[in-house]
This record gives C-alpha cells, sequence and structure tokens, in this order.
C-alpha cells in the first residue's frame, strides 16, 4: 500500500473508531438545564404559634429560577430561587400590606421517561425560607415583621411535554414542609431580633401548583 493511499484509510478508519464514542456522549443526557417557573403558593398551618401563615403572608405568586446538572437522563441536582409575592389575609383595608417569601434550596430529581414526549418526573429538597411583611400608608410604614428558617423538606411532581429535544414543559405540584426559627420587627422605628422559642415554634407547609419550562443546554 502505497502513502497515498495509506493515509486516507488511516483517517477513515480512526473516523469509524470515533462514531461510537461521539454517538455515546451524546446519548448520556448529561449537562446542564435551566428552569423557569411559574407557582401559586397556599399556605397551611402557623407561622408562630397564635398567628397563622395565611394572616401574614396570605396566597403567592411565585414566579421560580433553578439550575440543574443531569448525570444522566433521568437524575438531576440542582439549585432554585423563589421570590413569592403576597397580600396577608389579615390586613384591614384601611392599611396597605405588601408581603413577601423567598425561598431557596437544593433538588434532587428523577425523570421517569426522558425520552419520550410525555414524561412524568417527581423530586424532593431541602432549603431555607425567608419571609417578610409590611404595614404601612402610602408614605409611612407603621410596622415591618420578617421570619426565617428551614424549609425542612419538600417533594414535587411533575409532568414534562418534550417540545424540542431541549425544551419540555408542563405542570407539577409541590408540597414543603418548613419551621421558622427567627422573627424581627420593627414598629414606629423600634427594632428588635428574636429567636423562636421551642415552645413557640410552628410547623406550616406550602401547596404549590404551577408549570414549569426547562432547557437542556
Amino acid at each position: 500500500m502505497t502513502s497515498r493511499t495509506l493515509i486516507p484509510s488511516l483517517v477513515m478508519s480512526l473516523s469509524l473508531l470515533a462514531v461510537p464514542a461521539v454517538a455515546q456522549e451524546v446519548s448520556s443526557g448529561s449537562g446542564l438545564a435551566l428552569g423557569v417557573r411559574g407557582a401559586y403558593g397556599i399556605p397551611v398551618g402557623d407561622a408562630v404559634e397564635d398567628t397563622s401563615q395565611s394572616e401574614l403572608f396570605g396566597n403567592t405568586v411565585a414566579p421560580q429560577v433553578d439550575l440543574s446538572y443531569f448525570f444522566n437522563r433521568h437524575l438531576s441536582l440542582g439549585g432554585y430561587f423563589q421570590y413569592g409575592i403576597a397580600k396577608p389575609d389579615g390586613c384591614e383595608e384601611e392599611a396597605q400590606c405588601k408581603a413577601r417569601v423567598l425561598r431557596f434550596g437544593v433538588d434532587l430529581d428523577y425523570h421517569f421517561a426522558p425520552e419520550g414526549f410525555v414524561g412524568p418526573w417527581v423530586g424532593v429538597g431541602v432549603g431555607y425560607e425567608i419571609g417578610s411583611l409590611r404595614v404601612g400608608t402610602s408614605e409611612d410604614t407603621l410596622a415591618k415583621v420578617g421570619v426565617r428558617g428551614f424549609d425542612l423538606g419538600h417533594a414535587h411532581f411533575g409532568v414534562d411535554f418534550q417540545l424540542t429535544r431541549s425544551i419540555a414543559v408542563g405542570p407539577y405540584i409541590s408540597a414543603s414542609v418548613g419551621q421558622y426559627s427567627n422573627v424581627d420587627t420593627e414598629i414606629f422605628g423600634a427594632s428588635q431580633d428574636i429567636d423562636v422559642p421551642s415552645d413557640q415554634k410552628s410547623l406550616h407547609v406550602w401547596i404549590q401548583p404551577g408549570v414549569r419550562l426547562q432547557i437542556r443546554l
């Protein structure tokens, strides 16, 4: 075999050897994914003793972003950040009340049928929660209340509809259990930061139906 025929033969042989490796890399499913969610938060339980979660915050409209890493097509681990906007149920008509709930943490999700058009998934996670309430008039702030504590655990279930190879959208529902450990207040300029005593701590729950758009990067 001459050098002129040897070089093309070697190139062709190496290319054929590389095809399975490339195909395996593409089909492994690993990589990053960006998620954008819109959820409606329904509070259940007490924020602290004798103060219900709904009186403090009420229902929330809660957009969320999350960034996940897929180890394969089925399993992903990621972080999330949610910003909830609310109006407390206990707010009097003559007062102006503004509330927000920030939630962030980590999620571990499992996708049952990532190759199909319809793909159910489930996940669990933990995180941290920061809530605040402002009561006042259009010109003055009369009082502020803030709470902080851990999201002790949450679970969510959803169904993805695979629009393209990299874009999926679908409904989901999540439920989280949390407990506030710190309360800070500011009333007419006087502030106070309090660690909630153990006998006054309560468990609260957020139920959140919503929709998620996920883009594989």
